[in-house]
């Protein structure tokens, strides 16, 4: 009879009684914390190190972008140069084989952006108000100018380097501005050859100037015009006859 109640008594294990009692038995709870707390140190040092490595690719990725970009502006400015000189070379040829009978005359051949030119002219400079978005110059403002400059008496213009002839077109593409599908940025740096005061007088005077300054009063665009005593502009490079022929 003393069995059965002590098997009564003592149904709950020891152990647990003692811990549930207050006692010293052993407890498996701070065994698992530790273990808990491990892992999520091991988890977030791992994202850590993940989060660095992707942040040092983005760093290399863009310098090495950047670093392209600057290599391929100058392998362009290295190819316009060379089609400038080509053309010199091109028309010396024509010369010596054709003679003038079939060669334009130099004023046309001026006109026409087929060759590179120099002469004293202005310089006028452009650039976009980054504070207002209505303040960034577009197609239409650099047709206004370069019209502007024409009726002022400009022989030959260039933008960016660019030279224009009759054939040239300038849009937009996007956000950015072409000359013949070659994208500009600004500063728009404006070259165009001819009588240095007279031709500055007479394009602040006419539309062009007058555009301009309705989008300087206006949206914050700045623009300003320099005498230049010596300005060299290469030829149109966008320029090639495929079908036409001397009559």
């Amino acid at each position: 009879m003393e069995l059965l109640n002590s098997i009564q008594r003592d149904t709950i294990d020891p152990e647990y009684a003692a811990v549930a009692s207050g006692g010293h038995g052993r407890s498996r709870a701070p065994v698992l914390v530790v273990v808990i707390g491990l892992i999520a140190g091991l988890m977030f040092t791992t994202s850590g190190l993940r989060g660095g490595l992707r942040a040092a690719d983005a760093v290399s990725a863009r310098t090495e972008l950047i670093t392209q970009i600057d290599q391929t502006e100058q392998r362009i400015q290295e190819l316009r140069a060379q089609g400038n000189q080509l053309s010199i070379e091109i028309e010396q040829i024509e010369r010596e084989q054709l003679g003038d009978a079939h060669v334009l005359s130099e004023p046309d051949l001026v006109w026409s952006g087929l060759i590179s030119v120099s002469g004293p002219g202005i310089l006028l400079t452009i650039s976009d108000n980054p504070k207002d978005a209505n303040g960034t110059i577009v197609d239409q403002d650099l047709r206004e100018v370069a019209n502007g400059l024409w009726l002022a008496g400009a022989e030959a213009i260039s933008i960016n380097g660019h030279r224009l002839s009759a054939r040239t077109a300038i849009r937009q593409a996007g956000a950015a501005v072409t000359v013949d599908y070659r994208s500009l940025t600004t500063p728009y740096r404006i070259e165009a050859i001819g009588d240095p005061g007279a031709l500055g007088s007479a394009f602040t005077g006419n539309s062009g100037g007058s555009w301009l300054s309705f989008l300087s009063r206006n949206y914050g665009v700045t623009w300003a015009i320099e005498r230049r005593s010596e300005l060299l502009l290469g030829p149109d490079a966008g320029l090639g006859v495929d079908h036409a022929g001397v009559a």
